[in-house]
């Protein structure tokens, strides 16, 4: 990153963090002051009554903000000090400005104007699943889970969880033995392994992937924090799948969050004798999830908005595919596509013989990418 972008956008973590230091500014009204005076010169140069126009500021909160500019440089000063801390820890503020922040999560209300990054970001979280459930889950549980998990990174789909125990752990833990990017959304600081027995799976997420919260540096794993975390989780992805919850598990807060944000919401059925199941279940059954037991569940609801991920995932699977085939085999292979294709079709498409064809085309079938329908037709699997 370039040192004058770098400087530009902590001018935008300073003036966020001004706003945050004024007393009835939360993320909403800030959000729509840096809407309306997106430049901290605009904001410390306008009247009250401009301030009185932004929506959600009226005459009393307006006064305080005039008031704040009297402590302009100390809270500057501050605000230096605070950005220094987070370098010395490798965290990254990323201001809701920020083109890193993530994209889906800009859109829902309530979003954090400041969020502390460990790790990387990237813009394909835009593509991502949420995946979260119990902390106790059976042994049913964890199998869903990693099938689930799996299939989502071999479709290249990022996938976001919260780090804890049980589910969460291992959605992260089988992206990052497949190399996929995962994000897991603390309720405490950046900096603080929570649980600790998870010491080690931190440091290899923030090698490859990142660890979000919206409480600053050093903030402990309070109980209160773990509901509000649950807003990102969701707000960040796609739409999220619930597997194994209680009747009150907080995996369901995740679930109402993405309600609220208009996004997708999947549990996966679990026995009607298991409390780990009673919450999905429950989900279920109140139509606010959409039963599913295979990936194609989800592919169906959210294809459209997948395309741009599932079609890179699909070339790269093709070229890997072609790879290992001779020179005729590809050819042929190439020719084909998803529906059936006539044998006269693939001589014409080929220029090879219709012998040379058949041949081909039996070798590709033996190693199961191409099937023969009805009327020697032929399509890839």
């Amino acid at each position: 990153m370039k040192k004058e972008d770098y400087m530009n956008m902590m001018e935008q973590v300073k003036y966020v963090y001004f706003l945050m230091q004024v007393s009835k500014l939360g993320n909403t009204r800030i959000k729509n002051i840096l809407n309306r005076l997106p430049q901290s010169y605009d904001f410390f140069n306008c009247s009250q009554s401009d301030l009185r126009k932004i929506e959600g500021i009226d005459h009393n909160i307006s006064a305080q903000i005039i008031e704040s500019r009297k402590n302009r440089n100390t809270i500057e000063a501050q605000a230096e000090e605070f950005i220094g801390d987070a370098e010395k820890r490798k965290i990254n503020i990323v201001s809701v400005m920020d083109d890193r922040y993530p994209e889906n999560l800009k859109k829902i209300f309530d979003a954090p104007v400041l969020l502390y990054c460990k790790g990387k970001l990237d813009s394909t979280d835009k593509y991502s699943l949420s995946i979260v459930g119990t902390r106790n889950p059976t042994e049913y549980g964890k199998y869903s889970c990693e099938k689930f998990t799996e299939k989502l990174c071999e479709l290249g789909i990022p996938v976001i969880s919260g780090f804890a125990r049980g589910i969460d752990s291992i959605v992260h833990n089988v992206c990052l033995k497949n190399d996929n990017l995962t994000y897991a959304v603390f309720g405490c600081g950046a900096d603080i392994i929570y649980p600790s027995e998870n010491r080690k799976l931190y440091f290899e997420l923030i090698e490859r992937g990142a660890v979000i919260s919206e409480f600053p540096i050093g903030s402990k794993p309070e109980k209160v924090n773990f509901p509000r975390r649950n807003r990102i989780i969701s707000g960040i992805s796609l739409g999220s799948l619930i597997i194994e919850s209680g009747i009150k598990g907080g995996s369901l807060l995740t679930a109402e969050f993405a309600i609220d944000q208009d996004k997708e919401v999947f549990a996966v059925p679990g026995y009607i004798n298991s409390k780990q199941s009673e919450g999905t279940n429950d989900l279920i059954k109140r139509g606010h999830a959409k039963l599913v037991t295979n990936i194609d569940d989800i592919l169906e609801e959210l294809e459209v908005k997948l395309k741009p991920v599932l079609k890179k995932d699909a070339a790269a699977k093709e070229e890997k595919l072609v790879e290992g085939l001779n020179e005729s085999e590809k050819i042929i292979f190439v020719s084909l596509n998803y529906e059936p294709v006539h044998i006269d079709s693939i001589n014409e498409t080929t220029g090879l013989s219709i012998s040379d064809c058949l041949v081909n085309l039996l070798s590709l079938e033996f190693k199961g990418l191409v099937r023969q329908t009805p009327g020697k037709n032929f399509m890839k699997i």
